[in-house]
C-alpha cells in the first residue's frame, strides 16, 4: 500500500527519525542514498524520501524535476553489484507521489532477510556496511559485520565441532541431570538406554571430527560444559541472574556462571533460576475444574519461555553475556545478538529461526522452548488478556544485543469486575515501561481465560466470535475488521491506515493469531491473511 501525500507531509513534518530519511535529490541521486539503503536494510527497515530539503534542521517538500528518470537511475544503481551488494526491493517499494504539486520519490526499504545481510555499499563488506542509529546512518564495526555473516549461514554456529575437546571435558553431573529430566519427559524412548556418548550424539551435543572421533560441539559445550572450559572457547561467555525485591539499589539474590559451586552452563543456569524468575508474578485469580486455585499459569510458562529463548537465541560469539534482571515490577532479559527475523514477523508468530539449532533441540527435547514460533505471539496476547503492560522488545547495536522487558503485575490491581488492557487511544492515561510509554484503560472482564475462537455452549459461531472480539481492545478490533476487508495489506499499511505505530499493529496481529481469529495463508511475501467471520 503506497503512502499518500498527506502521510508523506506528516513524515516530512516530523523530520528524520529512526525509520525516515529525507534527501534533497535536486541534483540527482545523492551518494549518501546508498548508505541509507544499507542502513535500513541491516536494521529494521525505513522510508527514504527524495525531494525533501533541509534548512536549519527544518524539512520542506522541494520535489524532484524528473521523478520517472530518477526512479530509473535508482533501479539501475540498486541492481548494480558494484554499487550495492544486493537488491532486496520489489517494484511496489519505489514510486513517486504528488505533494503540493511537486513530485516526491518514495523508497520503502524493508529489513533484509538474515541470509541477505549484511547489505553493503561498494565491494568491501567491512567498509561498506551501515546501520541506523537514531536519525542517522553509521558504519558498522568489523565485529558487527562478522555477526551478520555468521547469521547469514544456514549452518548454525553451535554445530561447530571442537576437536580440542572430548566428551570427558564436559560436566558429568550436568549430563546426568539432563538425562534424568529427559527420561521423565520421554520415559519410553530407547535413547534412555544409550551410553552418554551415544546419547549426546542423538540430542546434537557432539559431532564427529576430522579424526573420526566424537567431540563436543559449541551446543554441547554451552549446555553441558564447565564455565572455565566454555570461557576458553568463548571468551565473552557469561550468565548473570540478578533479583531485586524492592526499589532499592542492592540485589537481593544473584546467580552467575563464574560461581565455582556449580557448572556455569546454560542448562543448569535455567534450572537454577527456573522458580526464582517466576515467583511473585501476579496473575488473575483462576480455578481448575475441581475449584482449586491455579498457581502455575500460562503467564508463568510465558516468562520461562522468554528466559529460555534468550539462552537458545544468544550469539555466544558476541561481546556480551546473558543477563536476567528481576526487578520489583518487571523482568528484563538481554542476550547477545540481534533478532534473526524482524520483530514484526516474530510477534505475528508461526515462524521459528533459531540462532542455535542444536541448543534449541537440546532444550526442546525436555519440553523447554517454543518450536512453532508462537512464543512472542502468545506472550503479547497473554499480557494484553491479563491486563499487563505491553512487552517491550528492542535491539541495540555495537555490541549487538536483544532486550525484552516484561511487566510482572497488571497495570492496576485486578478485581472481579475490572482489569487494565493496553490500548493506543489518545484519550487514555499513559504508564511508562523502560523508555516506552504504554496506554491503558479499564473495562469489564470478558472471561480472560477464554483464548480461542470457540463459542460457549448455546452460542452461535457468529455470536461467539462477536463476543470474543468485544473482549479485545479497540485497536485489535479495528485491525481485525481491516484484515476482513483486505487480507493482503501489510503491517506498515495497517499502521498508516489506522494512524498508529507498528508495535500496536504487531501486538494486535499477535493477539488475533493467538485467539485463532486470523491465520496466515501462504508465505510472508506472497500470502495473505484470512479472518474467521
Amino acid at each position: 500500500m503506497k503512502l499518500t501525500a498527506k502521510q508523506i507531509e506528516r513524515l516530512v513534518k516530523q523530520g528524520e527519525v529512526v525509520h525516515t530519511e529525507c534527501k534533497d535529490a535536486s541534483g540527482g541521486l545523492p551518494d549518501s542514498l546508498w548508505e541509507s539503503y544499507s542502513s535500513f536494510a541491516n536494521s529494521d527497515g525505513g522510508v527514504i524520501l527524495l525531494g525533501v530539503r533541509e534548512v536549519d534542521r527544518k524539512f520542506s517538500i522541494a520535489g524532484v524535476p524528473k521523478a520517472a528518470t530518477l526512479i530509473k537511475r535508482f533501479w539501475d544503481g540498486v541492481n548494480n553489484h558494484e554499487k550495492v551488494s544486493v537488491n532486496i526491493l520489489f517494484d511496489r517499494h519505489v514510486y513517486s507521489v504528488k505533494c503540493r504539486g511537486r513530485d516526491v520519490v518514495v523508497i520503502e526499504v524493508p529489513r533484509a532477510d538474515r541470509r541477505e545481510r549484511p547489505v553493503y555499499v561498494g565491494r568491501d563488506v567491512f567498509s561498506g556496511t551501515y546501520r541506523r542509529n537514531g536519525e542517522g546512518d553509521y558504519k558498522c564495526s568489523r565485529e558487527a559485520v562478522l555477526a551478520m555473516l555468521r547469521d547469514a549461514s544456514d549452518v548454525t554456529a553451535d554445530a561447530t565441532v571442537l576437536e580440542s575437546l572430548t566428551v570427558a571435558d564436559l560436566n558429568a553431573d550436568s549430563i546426568r541431570h539432563y538425562r534424568e529430566e529427559f527420561s521423565r519427559f520421554r520415559p519410553r524412548l530407547a535413547w534412555n538406554k544409550l551410553s552418554d556418548e551415544e546419547f549426546l550424539k542423538k540430542v546434537g551435543a557432539v559431532g564427529r571430527g576430522d579424526d573420526g572421533n566424537l567431540h563436543p560441539n559449541i551446543a554441547g559445550l554451552v549446555c553441558f560444559g564447565d564455565f572455565v572450559t566454555i570461557m576458553h572457547e568463548l571468551p565473552n561467555y557469561f550468565l548473570d541472574y540478578r533479583e531485586r525485591s524492592s526499589d532499592s539499589a542492592r540485589w537481593g539474590d544473584r546467580v552467575c556462571s563464574s560461581d565455582p559451586t556449580w557448572s556455569g552452563n546454560i542448562v543448569d543456569f535455567f534450572y537454577r533460576i527456573y522458580d526464582k524468575v517466576t515467583s511473585g508474578v501476579k496473575t488473575p485469580f483462576a480455578l481448575d475444574e475441581n475449584d482449586r486455585r491455579i498457581d502455575e499459569t500460562d503467564v508463568h510458562e510465558a516468562v520461562r519461555e522468554v528466559v529460555a529463548n534468550a539462552l537458545i537465541h544468544a550469539d555466544y560469539h558476541g561481546r556480551q553475556g546473558i543477563v536476567v534482571e528481576k526487578r520489583f515490577n518487571e523482568i528484563q532479559v538481554s542476550n547477545p545478538g540481534t533478532m534473526r527475523i524482524s520483530k514484526e514477523v516474530a510477534i505475528e508468530g508461526g515462524r521459528s529461526d533459531p540462532r542455535n539449532a542444536q541448543v534449541f533441540n537440546i532444550f526442546s527435547l525436555i519440553g523447554i522452548g517454543e518450536r512453532s514460533g508462537t512464543g512472542l505471539s502468545n506472550l503479547y496476547a497473554l499480557w494484553e488478556q491479563h491486563g499487563f503492560a505491553t512487552p517491550v522488545i528492542r535491539e541495540e547495536f555495537d555490541p549487538e544485543k536483544t532486550i525484552v522487558n516484561i511487566a510482572t503485575e497488571p497495570n492496576q490491581s485486578d478485581s472481579d469486575t475490572t482489569r487494565t488492557k493496553p490500548d493506543h487511544n489518545p484519550d487514555t492515561t499513559r504508564t511508562e515501561l523502560g523508555n516506552n510509554s504504554v496506554s491503558t484503560r479499564t473495562e469489564p472482564v470478558q472471561n480472560p481465560y477464554r483464548t480461542h475462537a470457540i463459542p460457549e455452549q448455546g452460542e452461535s459461531v457468529d455470536t461467539g466470535i462477536k463476543n470474543l472480539l468485544n473482549s479485545l481492545n479497540s485497536s485489535t478490533r479495528r485491525v481485525y475488521h481491516e484484515l476482513a476487508k483486505d487480507g493482503t495489506i501489510t503491517m506498515r499499511g495497517l499502521a498508516t491506515k489506522l494512524g498508529v505505530n507498528k508495535d500496536t499493529i504487531n501486538i494486535a496481529v499477535g493477539t488475533l493469531v493467538a485467539k485463532k481469529l486470523i491465520r496466515r495463508i501462504g508465505s510472508k511475501k506472497g500470502g495473505h491473511w484470512e479472518v474467521v467471520k
